[in-house]
């Protein structure tokens, strides 16, 4: 299978799309399908890989970028709609 995201560390519980992925596609990351998506993601824009709960932190490169302002559905797409900025991560 041709991969279409990316996953850096196995601490990421997101996979980035590489180009637009249509819903109901595989996630395919290392020749391998991670997860369905249930709806369309674009390119650049960060896929569930695994169920994630409300106050929960998204990881990224290994590194938490935001946490979960509700629960997002493995496959669902991940970004500013169901996260905010962690609290008291912003440095003066």
């Amino acid at each position: 299978m041709k991969n279409n995201a990316l996953k850096i560390d196995q601490k990421d519980n997101v996979a980035i799309a590489v180009h637009p992925i249509a819903k109901g596609e595989a996630v395919v990351v290392e020749g391998k399908p991670l997860v369905e998506t249930i709806e369309d993601v674009d390119a650049g824009h960060k896929v569930a890989l695994s169920e994630i709960r409300k106050g929960e932190e998204v990881f990224r490169y290994g590194e938490p970028i935001v946490e979960a302002t509700r629960a997002i559905k493995k496959g669902e797409w991940v970004h500013v709609h169901n996260t905010q900025p962690i609290p008291g991560d912003l440095k003066d």
